[in-house]
């Protein structure tokens, strides 16, 4: 019983993981941490065995054009690039617990509980939406 105590609440914990953005008095965006964020760190080491094979079906999903017939050993490639996510996302996600993830140390798919793919980091880049701030506001250009 004391173990469904303990995993609810670490799944309450992770569900709402993320600091907040707020706009100041000021008119700055400035984070604000948040009980919410202690949740990033376990997060980002649930989600650190996905990787691999996230980043692999990321190359069927994610990439223009469409891979073709260089899927598979691309497939391999990217499984090799989710590897080194997965310890890159363990590490980040054990600081993020042990600061309480107050300087967002892991980065931001790691801390997203899901299985959606990820883009592989030799697909070609769509087109980049204009640059927003934390906020969701507009950048100056």
């Amino acid at each position: 019983m004391r173990i469904l105590g303990a995993a609810a609440l670490v799944v309450g914990l992770v569900a709402r993981a993320g600091a907040a953005w707020v706009v100041d008095g000021a008119g700055r965006c400035v984070r604000e941490w948040t009980a919410a964020s202690m949740g990033r760190g376990p997060t980002a080491m649930l989600e650190a065995p996905t990787a691999p094979f996230r980043t692999a079906a990321g190359v069927f999903t994610e990439m223009t054009p469409s891979p073709g017939a260089w899927g598979v050993p691309l497939c391999g490639l990217a499984f090799v690039g989710g590897l080194v996510d997965t310890v890159a996302w363990l590490g980040t996600g054990l600081a993020d617990t042990l600061t309480g993830g107050y300087w967002e140390i892991a980065p931001r798919e790691a801390t997203v509980l899901g299985v959606t793919p990820l883009e592989p980091p030799f697909a070609r880049r769509s087109p980049a939406a204009p640059p927003r701030d934390p906020c969701g506001r507009p950048l100056a250009s």
